[in-house]
């Protein structure tokens, strides 16, 4: 997939590809995130992932996910010098992070309120900050997202079709482009490396010190940031509702 391949993406257009971790409804903490990547730095992308997989001794025909970092020592063991390299490639990150068994009423009618909603949630705190870095950079994009189920994903693309026509409540969804694309993660790279970074993001808001957190501190330069102030709370990285939080380290990993 790259600029001028069978998919004709035009150089400057982003691909914004998706994943979740956790699950609506059932987890407290629920996420979603992933990378944008230039069309036309695709293969680079590729080129210095796949390599940098071979370099840690991981398996070409095994697929490296955040999932298998907590079940396999190999896994674990190749996880810093992979993140190490994810922290160096052209991708900017995009999380969102909601707190979904909040104590307020108000919260869980208007956004917690089931499964589909929450899911609903995050997908447009996603796609409104991913419109701001696509107006930033005078560019256009596309959604590519992980396959659930086919109810859902046909949910999801109803949704989108309306927030794409009307808007959302803060912004125009002018610069995606018309449509998400959906399918396995297994066959995509792009999805395997928004799981890659949704997952230790999502953990590092409630571990302690440990692989994710050193993971998700060491992908912070990928996040999105303000064009101005430089800020990440709230750009690339939206928790929701805000987590107050008293501990010193937290206070890399929960918007102040």
């Amino acid at each position: 997939m790259k600029a001028g391949g069978p998919f004709s993406y035009p150089a400057g257009m982003y691909l914004l590809f998706l994943d979740e971790s956790g699950i609506p409804g059932e987890d407290g903490i629920f996420a979603l995130g992933g990378v944008a990547i230039r069309a036309d730095q695709w293969a680079e992308v590729k080129d210095r992932f796949e390599t940098c997989l071979e370099e840690a001794g991981w398996p070409a025909d095994k697929e490296f996910k955040w999932s298998e970092i907590s079940r396999s020592t190999a896994a674990a063991d190749a996880a810093y010098p992979v993140y190490d390299c994810l922290a160096t490639l052209p991708i900017r990150s995009l999380v969102t992070v909601p707190y979904t068994e909040g104590d307020d009423p108000v919260n869980r009618e208007k956004f917690f309120a089931n499964p589909d909603l929450i899911y609903r949630t995050a997908f447009t705190f996603v796609a409104e900050r991913y419109q701001r870095f696509l107006a930033h950079h005078e560019s256009h994009g596309v959604i590519v997202l992980d396959s659930r189920q086919y109810e859902t994903d046909d949910r999801l693309r109803r949704y989108f079709d309306r927030i794409h026509t009307e808007g959302t409540d803060f912004a125009e969804l002018d610069r995606i482009v018309d449509g998400l694309l959906l399918g396995p993660s297994h066959f995509s790279l792009g999805l395997q490396l928004a799981d890659l970074v949704v997952g230790p993001t999502r953990t590092a808001q409630f571990s302690g010190p440990g692989t994710a957190r050193h993971c998700f501190k060491t992908l912070k330069p990928t996040f999105m940031t303000h064009p101005a102030s430089g800020a990440l709370e709230g750009v690339g990285l939206k928790v929701f509702p805000h987590q107050e939080t008293t501990r010193e380290d937290d206070r890399l990993f929960r918007p102040a």
